[in-house]
């Protein structure tokens, strides 16, 4: 399943990746994140790890991601390395009209999904990163 959302924040692309690339920010605008943690050493750049854990529907979920690629001020991307299912996330940032468009992907395969069952649920997941993505916008704009 993959998801896609675009936004336009009116602050910089440097902020805006700063705050999206500490990872310890990830659950005071992601609402099903509860915890999250960098478990590497040293800053943030290809190869550094973090853990993320997520509540869903009354059940937590842990995944540990690996950073694949990080272009300061354009472009972080991690994959999972360990949890329940693959899941992958990539961060787009360029200046727009003053500020900066994000751009993120997130794609995750849920083993046994019927179609019905990933058409309702990409719909749930798409409602919610946009709700999300909104939730990081009021809180850089403010």
């Amino acid at each position: 399943m993959r998801v896609e959302t675009t936004i336009t924040i009116n602050r910089s692309v440097a902020e805006v990746m700063e705050y999206l690339t500490r990872v310890e920010n990830l659950p005071s605008w992601a609402e099903n994140v509860v915890e999250a943690s960098q478990t590497s050493q040293g800053p943030v750049e290809q190869g550094a790890t973090c853990r993320v854990v997520t509540e869903v529907m009354q059940r937590r979920l842990s995944h540990e991601f690996a950073v694949t690629e990080f272009l300061p001020g354009e472009r972080y991307a991690a994959h999972s390395t360990d949890g329940p299912f693959p899941m992958s996330l990539a961060y787009d940032v360029k200046p727009f009209e003053g500020g900066a468009q994000l751009h993120s992907v997130s794609e995750f395969n849920l083993p046994g999904m019927t179609a019905l069952v990933e058409s309702a649920m990409r719909k749930r997941v798409q409602s919610q990163f946009e709700s999300d993505h909104r939730e990081l916008k009021r809180i850089l704009e403010s």
